[in-house]
């Protein structure tokens, strides 16, 4: 049985679930994987015959500064190519984003957003949690899948920091290709997102 300690807790996960109601039946799916790669989650997603490509972020966190340029209005965006390597020929049908929006500006979600909308088709799921509480983990955490409606969080340690507490709006407006297909408040503050991209 999980020993539950303060840096390793389980939680239900309704957007897990609803994400596992809408593959069901698929002959076949791409998935995306933004975090840690964990034996649990390969061995889940399996059953869904995956093409599963992982490319953990948390490494790159956070990202590098680029030196401001008076001559410039806005600072450039992160060169997504170079961090974030993906197979140009590759659609995927979900992007697990985790808790990493929490660990970004807004501008960089949205450049983020954009430099991912090149690996969706129509119907594409982008799964995250984004944190409603006054502070976070310092650390982005490690999501371990338990079954269908949990999810294990492995924090990295106790400490925590400011909580940007993005909100729907910001966030919609950073992901225009993307609507909101469901979203679920759960009671450890954290609101699941999934957003179904919708472009072509």
């Amino acid at each position: 049985m999980l020993k539950k300690t303060p840096e390793q807790i389980v939680h239900s996960s309704l957007g897990l679930d609803a994400i596992c109601q809408r593959l069901e039946g698929a002959a076949t799916c791409g998935i995306l994987e933004l975090g840690k790669v964990k034996g649990d989650n390969v061995q889940f997603w399996s059953r869904y015959s995956p093409y599963l490509h992982i490319a953990d972020l948390r490494s790159i966190l956070p990202l590098p500064v680029v030196p401001e340029d008076p001559e410039i209005s806005e600072p450039p965006e992160p060169d997504w190519d170079r961090l974030l390597p993906l197979p140009d020929n590759r659609k995927f049908d979900v992007i697990l984003a985790w808790d990493l929006l929490n660990y970004l500006e807004i501008l960089d979600v949205s450049s983020l957003i954009r430099y991912l909308s090149r690996f969706c088709r129509p119907g594409t799921l982008l799964f995250a949690l984004i944190f409603d509480l006054k502070e976070m983990p310092e650390e982005i955490s490690v999501y371990r899948i338990v079954d269908e409606e949990r999810l294990c969080y492995e924090y990295g340690s106790a400490a925590l920091r400011t909580c940007p507490r993005h909100q729907p709006r910001p966030i919609a407006a950073a992901m225009p290709q993307f609507r909101v297909a469901n979203s679920f408040r759960l009671r450890n503050g954290v609101v699941e997102y999934i957003f179904s991209f919708e472009g072509d």
